[in-house]
């Protein structure tokens, strides 16, 4: 008997599924809720979870499968250890469903990698969609959240100071569509510079490989420096450019009014 393979993709990614060998989480939920045995076939639906997914219906679609008549039809076997999430305090996230990576994994000094995890219900996922593929800036978050995930997670020194990232400069080069697939993210650091507690410096090379294939490449810098300077420093920014604004809205205001003048006086 010869099992069939199943990519399974969040509803947002319908029109990618349609004419493949993919399912969507809605119609997959809806075959395990059958009353109704399916009609027996020969071998079994090997299901590989896809993009749009996140733990929570991960747990209740396991959870609908474990009391479905039709359970016998499905291999969930590659549902139970997928990769984890990446905690929101090393991405600097609020919202889990707005984590876009796993944790990250050091293969090397320099090198790091992690999974693509994108949840359907993430901000990011809300507009510009055309189902079929991932949007170009759902991958520049992603690499973003990764560079912050990995300097939190194994670079940062342990000196008691409460840092926070100043994002400096970012290129970027698609080479391919990255589809609802399975992706992974390496990252090569090539700066990492801690010597001077008061501003830490680091660059990464960035690529999303899928299918074995380079899909995307983004080179990035950003800094870390005590949270109350930066604080200080975008408070006293944010008073001089809120000046700046307003004498310009006065000096358009007074223009507007000697123009009504002029007309008047004609």
């Amino acid at each position: 008997m010869s099992n069939r393979i199943l990519l399974v993709v969040g509803d947002k990614f319908a029109a990618y599924a349609r004419g493949k060998d993919v399912i969507t989480l809605s119609n997959l939920r809806g075959l395990l809720t059958l009353s109704i045995p399916l009609l027996s076939h020969q071998g079994r639906t090997v299901l590989v979870p896809g993009q749009g997914l996140n733990e929570e219906a991960v747990s209740q679609l396991l959870e609908d499968a474990s009391q479905s008549p039709n359970l016998s039809h499905f291999d969930f076997s590659l549902w139970h250890n997928l990769p984890k999430r990446a905690p929101i305090a090393l991405t600097h996230k609020h919202r889990p469903e707005n984590v876009l990576v796993s944790t990250p994994t050091r293969l090397n000094a320099t090198e790091f990698q992690m999974h693509l995890m994108v949840d359907e219900d993430c901000e990011l996922m809300g507009d510009h969609l055309s189902g079929q593929h991932v949007q170009g800036m759902v991958l520049i978050e992603a690499a973003r959240q990764g560079m912050l995930a990995i300097a939190e997670a194994y670079l940062m020194p342990e000196n008691g100071i409460d840092y926070s990232f100043v994002f400096e400069a970012l290129s970027v080069q698609y080479s391919h569509y990255t589809f609802p697939l399975g992706a992974v993210i390496e990252a090569k650091m090539v700066e990492c510079s801690t010597d001077n507690p008061k501003r830490l410096h680091f660059a990464a090379e960035t690529v999303v490989k899928q299918c074995g294939q380079t899909v995307s490449e983004f080179t990035m810098s950003f800094s870390a420096m005590e949270r109350s300077r930066i604080n200080k420093r975008e408070g006293m920014m944010a008073s001089k450019t809120q000046a700046h604004f307003m004498r310009e809205v006065a000096a358009n205001l007074e223009n507007q009014e000697l123009d009504i003048q002029k007309v008047e006086n004609l």
